[in-house]
């Protein structure tokens, strides 16, 4: 206390926290200066909302994909369709009752990717780090995330894509 009865305040500097230096050898450190859009694949097969289960259907059969970006007509991703929900559509009379919800009818019932697609996935910055999206990964179980930059599909990073980055950084 002053004399006049004010706190006093501390003047002691107050030191900032210094980074500490990157070690290139942690796995951290490296994928940290990584970003999503140097490994993501560009050229991945979407689906439009629009487009019918049959059409769907064809295109898993003969591409080697297991899951689908969904868009509209201005290219934004509104959802993705994978194995899974084409299973359940396929097999929905056979599954356990307690999962025979209303959605589940409104999906057996569908014919256009816009009803069967799982709405509002996962997706990533493509400025994101490759350490960024290692984490949602894990966190979410899941084997990859769309790419979005304005609403706007730019790509789609997955577990491999990861894998074969630190492979190829550890001098493989």
């Amino acid at each position: 206390m002053t004399e006049t009865g004010e706190e006093e305040t501390d003047k002691t500097e107050v030191k900032e926290k210094e980074e500490a230096p990157r070690d290139k050898t942690r796995l951290s450190d490296i994928c940290a200066d990584i970003i999503v859009s140097e490994i993501m694949s560009k050229g991945m097969t979407v689906v439009k909302e629009t487009e019918t289960i049959e059409n769907i259907l064809e295109l898993m059969t003969k591409t080697p994909y297991h899951s689908y970006p969904v868009v509209n007509l201005d290219g934004e991703l509104v959802g993705v369709i994978d194995e899974d929900n084409i299973l359940e559509l396929l097999f929905f009379e056979r599954s356990n009752r307690h999962h025979h919800t209303h959605l589940m009818a409104i999906k057996a019932l569908s014919e256009e990717a816009s009803t069967l697609m799982v709405h509002h996935p996962m997706i990533i910055d493509p400025d994101a780090t490759l350490c960024e999206a290692a984490d949602l990964m894990i966190k979410h179980h899941i084997d990859r995330l769309c790419v979005v930059k304005n609403k706007k599909l730019e790509g789609v990073v997955s577990k491999s894509d990861i894998i074969r980055k630190i492979y190829e950084l550890r001098g493989h």
